[in-house]
Parts: structure tokens; C-alpha cells; sequence
């Protein structure tokens, strides 16, 4: 018998309601889907670019005097 590691077991759980949400729906997304999913992916986005921000200054005060 094959053991799923519990966080990958609940995000097949997940996949599946949505995926039956869109089937039971057309397949067709709502506006509040689509809204959430631009929202979401806005804020990853500024999350990973403040993140290269971060990393970019950490890189140009490893050469500066003041480290």
C-alpha cells in the first residue's frame, strides 16, 4: 500500500472540488474567479519582485565599505 504525504494528498483533494466546481459550471469561470486568481497572482508578483529587490541590494553592499 502506497502512503501520500498529507499536504500533497489534500492538494489532490482540492484539485479535484475545483475541478468538479468547473465542470458542474461549464467550465466557464466566474468573474469573482478570475478577479481572485488576478489578485492572487498581482501579489505574487510584487512578493517575488521585492524579493529580487532585496536580493539585488544585499548583492551591491557586498562590496560596499559599510559591510
Amino acid at each position: 500500500m502506497e502512503t501520500l504525504n498529507p499536504i500533497a494528498a489534500e492538494a489532490l483533494k482540492e484539485t479535484k472540488v475545483r475541478d468538479t466546481a468547473a465542470k458542474a459550471g461549464g467550465g466557464q469561470p466566474t468573474a469573482a474567479d478570475i478577479s481572485q486568481l488576478t489578485f492572487a497572482k498581482l501579489r505574487d508578483l510584487r512578493v517575488h519582485a521585492q524579493e529580487l529587490r532585496n536580493r539585488f541590494a544585499r548583492l551591491l553592499n557586498r562590496g560596499s565599505s559599510l559591510e
